[in-house]
């Protein structure tokens, strides 16, 4: 098994950290496959999870494929407690971030794994450098949109000050979130919230290109080209039957770099024992997600009943083109 993680014996290194549970192991390799391949320098992966949570068969499948894949990495176990809910589609192992930026003191990043690294990624450490002493983290804008005020009745999380997505942590004392966490009541994505509670006014802001929200690709400059694309929402890119993701790459949808991401993360371990390891996970990131009659959960359900249908879901596919022109980029899985 992989070592635990340890600051010691890094020498400088720079640190990225993600989380996962059994159902996101899939996720968790492709982000980390895009992130080496598309790096400019050396980094070590911190993979975090909360003890119960990441079974050993499952830690072995990361560790194998992870070193396949020449990626240096390490595991942190973390303690979980009743703090830490599910809300809706979202895990309680979001709130892993706030444990790992107390056990990391030393500057590092944060990516959620529902995500694709491109070229210039890990530029974000060069504008960490930069950060004044005065701010206590690197957050990526939301264009210019003007944010609701914390506190504010019926917040969503698009209207909060920053995602947390994408956080990158200089060298600080970490801010009291237990005491935060506490006074939070019922509101969506307390973990987010309590992020932008505690940082939203000492945070240094830098292009929306490090976090790039799919439902804000069309807003998205044309010159400015993303760095991490950020599939925000209950459906994502694994659910896609791989049987049907010619539209997405002829349109040249949002998904269509995760897909090519996932390609070229197949074909470096073709051959390999982790290869086989890998689309057994991919099978069962294929079938994840709950299934709801909620709003918000439309689009997983529609790539559920694709699934389901296998080749005649061309069909529906094909009845529901027109509609698309309708819906932006980057919100439905019609792209």
């Amino acid at each position: 098994m992989t070592e635990v993680f340890g600051v010691q014996g890094l020498g400088g290194k720079r640190i990225v950290t993600g989380a996962t549970d059994n159902a996101m192991v899939y996720g968790l390799l492709v982000w980390a496959s895009s992130l080496q391949s598309t790096k400019a320098a050396p980094f070590h992966l911190v993979v975090a999870y909360f003890v119960g949570h990441l079974h050993e068969p499952q830690q072995r499948v990361i560790a194998q494929v992870l070193e396949e894949l020449g990626i240096e990495h390490s595991f942190l176990p973390l303690e979980t407690d009743n703090r830490f809910i599910q809300q809706g589609h979202i895990s309680p192992t979001t709130f892993t971030k706030f444990l790992i930026a107390d056990a990391i003191p030393e500057t590092h990043v944060w990516i959620d794994i529902d995500t694709v690294a491109l070229p210039g990624w890990d530029d974000l450490f060069l504008e960490i450098e930069k950060t004044p002493l005065e701010k206590d983290l690197v957050v990526a804008t939301r264009g210019n949109r003007v944010a609701v005020p914390l506190g504010s009745d019926m917040i969503v999380p698009s209207d909060l000050p920053f995602n947390a997505g994408v956080l990158g942590w200089p060298k600080r004392v970490r801010k009291d979130w237990v005491s935060e966490l506490a006074k939070v009541g019922d509101v969506p994505t307390i973990e987010q919230y309590v992020f932008n509670t505690l940082y939203a006014h000492s945070v240094r802001t830098v292009s929306e290109s490090f976090n790039l929200l799919t439902y804000r690709v069309d807003a998205l400059e044309h010159d400015k080209l993303p760095r991490i694309i950020h599939y925000a929402g209950v459906h994502k890119p694994w659910h896609l039957p791989r049987n049907l993701t010619r539209p997405c790459e002829a349109h040249n949808c949002p998904w269509s770099l995760w897909l090519k991401a996932e390609h070229e993360m197949l074909r470096s371990l073709s051959g390999s024992p982790g290869f086989t390891l890998v689309k057994r996970e991919q099978k069962k990131a294929l079938r994840s997600g709950r299934f709801r009659f909620t709003r918000d959960h439309s689009g997983l359900r529609l790539l559920k009943i694709l699934r389901i249908l296998g080749p005649l879901g061309w069909l529906v596919v094909l009845v529901a083109k027109p509609l698309s022109r309708w819906v932006p980029r980057g919100t439905h899985p019609l792209h």
